[in-house]
């Protein structure tokens, strides 16, 4: 677990990385809204978060199809998206009221939207483990992954 954890938290930087980056391009020099912002965010850290959190912290991964798979991801990753143009929209409102400066609402509107993906490090570890990179239910886990399911299948009996 502390090897799986250590390559998602490391995923996980990089991403808000190219994520938070990706922002504040588009918010800031581009003049973008926080929507149209928040979709550049999400694009530049959700494609480096799937591909770094498959190789590094769940390459052991069994089960599921790859389709599966990334429309789960993509399922949990959009949640986060919708969450930070929530955030960043009233936190735009609240930052033109409070300073004249666009380069100190840009800074506040960014703080923001890192701040949804600081909350959502934990909430997506825990789907990413027991529900996203994880085997179909039904299907036994593989060593190091979760097990879906600790009572043993029920079979019907057979009449001979």
């Amino acid at each position: 677990m502390s090897r799986r954890l250590a390559g998602y938290s490391l995923g996980s930087v990089v991403a808000a990385i190219t994520s938070e980056a990706a922002f504040l391009l588009a918010f800031g020099p581009a003049g973008l809204g926080p929507a149209v912002a928040s979709a550049a965010g999400f694009v530049g850290g959700a494609v480096p978060n799937y591909v770094l959190n498959r190789r590094w912290a769940w390459s052991d991964r069994r089960g599921r199809s790859r389709r599966t798979e990334i429309i789960l991801y993509a399922i949990v990753a959009l949640s986060s998206y919708l969450a930070a143009v929530l955030v960043t929209r009233r936190v735009e409102t609240w930052a033109r009221r409070l300073t004249a400066e666009r380069s100190e609402q840009v800074l506040l509107v960014a703080a923001a939207y890192l701040a949804v993906s600081g909350v959502f490090f934990v909430v997506k570890f825990v789907l990413y483990h027991f529900a996203v990179f994880t085997a179909e239910p039904g299907e036994r886990a593989g060593p190091g992954e979760p097990a879906r399911h600790l009572l043993p299948a029920v079979v019907p009996p057979t009449t001979s």
